[in-house]
């Protein structure tokens, strides 16, 4: 690293926001931005999210930020900044359905995202904040009979918007590949079902788990003014827009792919359930499920 770099280095100041996840990066110039992503991964494996107040880069700026954490993501139809920047894409209330769902994005997919960066371009005078919920601390708040348990199963998640398509199959626990920690992973917006249980037990735990993992004292919270950045990590977090403005809201976004979730190395994970042929189908239900 040369004498530069360790100077952005030196000035790389982090302050916690909240008790459960989520700091302040003060002091980051995005221009040395590859110069510190070490600095950056160790305080995001700590912290979740980063929040980077008043970074204000431009499209490629953004991309080449996100870049440095691994390969991007070229969403099939959002809408982009510029062609020539595909990576980085528009979310605008004007036109994108918000957020405000619990979820972790596209676990839907065999190789969901390692990580996301937003950047505000346009803010509302007040409203519109994003929340964010620390994964680890949901599993380890859970009894150790639950959290023994929930390492055996796995859950369907799909993307009902699109008719369940695409659909993938993770572990309910996961660990994260650089620290080595539990943590649980099931979001309202995606996961649908546990195939080693029946129909009502599946909808009842996951039901359960909705609920127990999207307790305030889990977040942190995140008030955007215009060229604000965040980053952070999609492998142990939940994320919800707040809706409670009609301001437009416009931001832009890049997301870092490459992620492989897999269970506890001790986990035995447990037999898929055959729901008998004499079952009431009254009882075990048809179709979809509704939480």
């Amino acid at each position: 690293m040369g004498s530069s770099s360790v100077a952005a280095a030196a000035k790389l100041e982090v302050r916690p926001i909240a008790g459960s996840l989520g700091a302040e990066v003060v002091g980051l110039d995005p221009a040395v931005v590859s110069a510190v992503a070490d600095e950056l991964i160790e305080a995001l494996n700590e912290h979740l999210v980063l929040f980077m107040p008043g970074l204000d880069p431009t499209a490629e700026g953004l991309r080449d930020i996100a870049a440095t954490f691994g390969p991007l993501e070229v969403h099939p139809y959002l809408d982009k900044v510029d062609p020539e920047i595909p990576e980085v894409i528009v979310l605008d209330t004007s036109t994108t359905p918000k957020a405000d769902v619990w979820h972790t994005d596209f676990t839907c997919s065999d190789h969901p995202p390692v990580a996301a960066l937003l950047h505000m371009v346009e803010s509302p005078p007040w409203g519109g904040d994003t929340m964010w919920i620390n994964c680890y601390e949901v599993y380890h708040s859970l009894s150790a009979a639950m959290r023994q348990f929930l390492e055996g199963l796995t859950c369907l998640h799909e993307d009902t918007r699109n008719g369940g398509a695409p659909a993938a199959e993770h572990p309910v626990v996961r660990v994260h590949p650089g620290t080595g920690r539990k943590s649980l992973y099931v979001n309202k917006q995606f996961s649908r079902r546990i195939p080693q249980l029946s129909r009502p037990e599946s909808q009842n735990l996951l039901s359960f788990l909705f609920r127990w993992e999207e307790q305030v004292k889990f977040s942190c919270r995140w008030r955007w003014n215009v060229g604000d950045v965040v980053l952070w990590d999609e492998r142990v977090t939940l994320h919800s827009v707040v809706d409670d403005t009609s301001e437009r809201r416009v931001l832009r976004r890049s997301t870092v792919l490459g992620d492989d979730p897999t269970p506890p190395d001790d986990a035995k994970i447990l037999p898929r359930h055959r729901t008998p042929k004499t079952a009431s189908s009254g009882f075990y239900g048809i179709g979809g499920y509704e939480f």
